[in-house]
């Protein structure tokens, strides 16, 4: 795994119920996807980008995969729609650490404990003054306006007097010579958030974020907060069984029950305080069980800045008592005896560089380093290279795994019950090349070795499990690539090989049967399994037990339907329903009446090239005449496969009449490592292109027309949003761009930022002449300085920008400086009063990181402020569009 600008509604699967921590069906370990296509890191990125996908999993012998997640933190009861959002998904620069993390914490708790009081103090003031009028009278309003775009419109304000002047960043001299070009940098003092006059500018972009909204969405975002306040959903009540447990929460307390008689112990609660720390169940990213079953260790999020630290508890009643608690760390395994191995990340660079092994003992004063040290396994001292570790199924080996963006190096160790692993124990199963990306599991006597040689998509190898230092070449050949495919998972059993992918964009399971002669992998004997929907999100579940013969867990969404979890039969392939998600409150539909497509959009540079389009909607609100508002995501970069996934907000805009559509260019993994690489590095423009291609269908095809399309990306995605802003403003109504990556030339040419070196694989090194010349074609902030963008900026659509003054895969003065940039170069061209002029709103969270808050109060603000503003954009186009 390893860091990437990814967005926060990623396609790794625990996303799919981004906004219901209590259900139990989040994903299952680190995404497959990122442990090939290294698009995360240690802690698990993607993509995004975008998870952190570690499972819950106790065994009681030796042969054992503790891979678990917060997946397992699960609810037999009705859970509130926003107790979860964005866990531990790809969060993929800010340099300010340093040893200060327990000051930087105790701010933290201390927000957590008064701060949230005061927001719900609030919450309560507003319900009972501004929302004055019945809050069912509210809930019947919205249900019978389902589909009335002037019934929102309608409710924002008209104001007398039009918005301030916005704030406008003073300008310094700053310049840097490249290639023998001098590229002058007016607002590089942005940089430095510390700065008052940098923090006199941010609360100024803030207060005038509030003023807009005070002035124009208030008066329907209370409105909208009522109604997302009444959403309910409740989870079905079957769980998978996990060794002999079930893993349950209830009352916001972490419990274990064993299955045969319902003995439970407590394990963890919401809000326990463990070494100066509040330990919250949603930030929980791994938990695992000793093999014993005496000892269960987790790593957990202490702040929006993604610092972790990993606590150990024992096993026992009442409670679990703290054995230990170890700082900075981003993953973790069980090996044998007790032997926890973990990852320590560097403070600066957030790079998880060194991997240790401790001896846990049964209490906390004999855990301390002084007396109980922990043993460096391995050090990685290469800057490029991030580490990583997993225990497979079988339990026989444990892997450390050294990943760029163009090369792994694998180490194994064999875990034996009487010869300690040491730091001279791993082998390299295969030496580095370049351009050899791969990932291992074990089975019998053999490596089975997933590898994308040369670029290409994914082909599944084996070799003796005594290789070392190998070539490619001593690689037998098992099962090769499809075209368009892409292996997502992969689940191996002693005799069943189970592997999640993507073929044509069409998520399927393989199951592989051993040939009962030779006792080996048989590729002729295969079941493959689909699911009778269009579009749809597959989750694994933990799976544990590697002599499981019976059948695996999984869980599925789609866009109009949340969480399913199934499981399939090893044997036939034969799908068990588990129960359904019951929802409650003003947002429930009915899915028949919605359609969901995949559509397949000719490129214009190459219509050989044809680019899927997810698309959902009400059937009786589209029209095809051009006047549908639509909504269209895009995001393209890091190999990672984006689907359209069951989201709260899209949900209300498909209420509400929307057309909600993804498109999926490339860059992303959607259709295989091809469509990976053609939107990389010299070919990223195609990115950008895809997406207008998708965009000119949707004209075309009458979805919807320029007045009301609303684009909207993040991060990366946030990237692809600010330039088809400069480069097709008479496109969209509206767009949103979260914590984008708007100043690429800047970033890649300083190696001081946590995750420059590590991307050169994605988007290049500028001190190269060539891919400096290239940047300067896409890259936002590059292009403000191009006349022929400078000449069409009074077209801008609407544009709501966020940044995170937390964040460190997009540091705050990424989108700071651009926006800064932006507001010049339009002072330049307006005139006073210029009613024409686009809008252009910053705003900048104090605390809420690469992802954005996670807590009930917070997340309600920022879904009912993106939708004020995509209504008020609406109602300015197509007002001006009447007037003209």
């Amino acid at each position: 795994m390893k860091f990437s600008r990814v967005q926060p509604l990623s396609s790794t699967l625990g996303s799919i119920n981004q906004y219901n921590f209590l259900n139990p069906h989040i994903s299952k370990k680190i995404n497959f996807t990122k442990k090939i296509n290294n698009n995360n890191n240690n802690n698990n990125n993607n993509n995004n980008n975008n998870n952190n996908n570690n499972n819950n999993n106790n065994n009681n012998n030796n042969n054992n995969n503790n891979n678990n997640n917060t997946k397992l933190l699960s609810s037999s009861s009705s859970s509130f729609l926003f107790n979860h959002q964005y866990n531990s998904i790809n969060k993929v620069n800010n340099n300010n650490y340093s040893n200060n993390n327990i000051i930087s914490n105790s701010k933290r708790l201390y927000s957590s404990k008064f701060v949230n009081l005061l927001l719900d103090i609030k919450e309560k003031v507003l319900d009972k003054v501004e929302n004055l009028e019945d809050k069912k009278k509210v809930d019947r309003d919205f249900i019978l306006n389902k589909g009335n775009l002037n019934y929102y419109l309608e409710k924002l304000s008209n104001p007398k007097e039009s918005l301030p002047s916005p704030p406008i960043a003073q300008q310094k001299p700053n310049s840097i010579e490249i290639h023998g070009t001098t590229i002058n940098d007016p607002y590089n003092w942005l940089r430095n958030t510390e700065d008052p006059k940098v923090i006199e500018y941010i609360e100024n972009e803030n207060k005038y974020k509030e003023k807009f909204a005070k002035t124009y969405t208030n008066p329907l975002t209370r409105k909208l907060r009522s109604v997302f306040k009444r959403v309910f959903i409740d989870h079905p009540d079957e769980d998978e069984i996990i060794n002999g447990y079930k893993i349950i929460v209830k009352n916001k307390n972490l419990f274990r029950q064993r299955v045969s008689d319902g003995y439970t112990q407590l394990l963890l609660s919401n809000g326990e305080k463990i070494s100066g720390y509040e330990i919250n169940l949603r930030d929980v990213l791994v938990f695992k069980f000793s093999r014993d079953n005496s000892l269960f260790a987790f790593v957990t999020e202490v702040d929006s800045s993604e610092n972790k630290v990993c606590i150990v508890k024992k096993v026992s009643d009442p409670g679990a008592p703290v054995v230990d608690v170890i700082k900075n760390v981003s993953s973790m395994e069980w090996g044998k005896n007790n032997d926890l191995f973990y990852i320590q990340y560097d403070l600066i660079l957030h790079r998880s560089h060194k991997i240790f092994k401790k001896t846990i003992k049964d209490n906390i004063k004999s855990n301390d380093e002084e007396f109980n040290q922990s043993e460096l396994m391995i050090h990685e001292e290469n800057p490029k290279y991030y580490l990583d570790i997993y225990v497979p199924k079988d339990g026989q080996y444990i892997f450390y795994l050294s990943n760029c963006k163009i090369s792994t190096l694998i180490y194994y160790s064999k875990l034996n019950d009487n010869e300690p692993v040491t730091s001279k124990s791993h082998k390299a199963m295969l030496s580095r090349v370049d351009n050899l990306e791969y990932y291992a599991e074990h089975n019998g006597e053999e490596f089975y070795i997933f590898a994308n040689a040369n670029k290409g998509d994914l082909n599944i190898y084996k070799v003796k499990d005594t290789i070392e230092n190998g070539k490619f070449s001593d690689l037998e050949l098992f099962i090769p690539s499809e075209p368009n495919s892409m292996i997502r998972d992969v689940d191996m059993y002693r005799d069943y090989l189970v592997i999640s992918d993507l073929h044509k964009f069409q998520p399927r399971i393989r199951i592989i049967y051993k040939n009962p002669e030779s006792n080996r992998f048989d590729n002729s004997l295969e079941k493959i399994i689909t699911l009778p929907h269009k579009i749809v999100e597959i989750s694994m579940g933990v799976n544990s037990g590697y002599d499981n013969n019976d059948s695996f867990f999984l869980s599925y969404c789609t866009p109009t339907q949340n969480v399913v979890p199934i499981k399939i039969s090893l044997k036939d392939g034969e799908i068990t329903k588990l129960g359904e998600p019951k929802e409650r409150g003003p947002l429930v539909i009915n899915p028949d009446n919605f359609e969901t497509d995949i559509l397949w959009v000719p490129s214009k540079s190459n219509p050989d090239i044809k680019i899927p389009l997810s698309i959902c909607y009400n059937r009786e609100a589209v029209k095809f005449d051009g006047k549908t508002p639509c909504v269209l995501h895009g995001y393209g970069s890091y190999g990672i496969p984006h689907s359209l996934y069951y989201n709260i907000e899209d949900l209300f805009l498909m209420n509400a009449g929307f057309v909600v559509a993804r498109a999926h260019v490339r860059g992303g993994g959607e259709l295989g490592r091809t469509w990976y690489n053609d939107g990389k590095l010299l070919n990223k423009k195609n990115t950008f292109s895809d997406y207008i291609d998708c965009v000119e269908y949707l004209f075309e095809n009458k979805y919807t027309s320029p007045n009301y399309l609303i684009g909207r990306g993040s991060s990366a995605g946030g990237l692809l949003m600010c330039n088809v802003a400069l480069n097709y403003p008479h496109y969209f109504s509206g767009i949103i761009s979260q914590v984008p990556f708007a100043d690429v030339i800047t970033s890649m040419l300083d190696e001081s930022l946590a995750l420059t070196i590590h991307e050169y694989g994605e988007w290049g090194n500028p001190n190269d002449k060539e891919v400096f010349n290239y940047m300067k074609q896409y890259d936002p902030y590059s292009l403000l300085d191009d006349p022929n963008i400078q000449s069409s900026l009074k077209s801008l659509p609407n544009l709501y920008i966020t940044g995170s003054k937390t964040d460190f895969r997009v540091p705050l003065w990424q989108p700071l400086k651009w926006v800064a940039k932006l507001r010049n170069k339009l002072k330049s061209l307006q005139t006073e009063n210029d009613e024409e002029a686009p809008l252009v709103i910053l705003g900048i969270n104090d605390d809420s990181g690469h992802f954005g808050p996670n807590d009930r109060n917070s997340l309600t603000k920022k879904w009912t402020f993106d939708l004020g503003f995509i209504f008020y954009s609406l109602r300015k186009s197509i007002t001006k569009k009447k007037i003209k």
